[in-house]
């Protein structure tokens, strides 16, 4: 079976801090969703579990395909 390698890994490493940023961007430069801290904290958790989703169906995926 394949496995998640180095740049799974480091791609997932870089996600949740691209989240964080985008989070910061999105709610507290452009005011989208009220712009308050726990709107940003929402948003960020909800872009890092997106993520982990994604990570679960590769997983499923790869058992499926071998």
């Amino acid at each position: 079976m394949k496995s998640f390698t180095i740049v799974d890994y480091a791609a997932f490493g870089f996600w949740i801090l691209i989240s964080i940023a985008l989070s910061y961007l999105v709610v507290r430069k452009f005011g989208f969703f009220g712009g308050s801290r726990e709107n940003q904290k929402t948003l960020a958790i909800g872009l890092i579990l997106g993520h982990l989703l994604y990570l679960v169906w590769k997983t499923l995926w790869l058992l499926i395909v071998n």
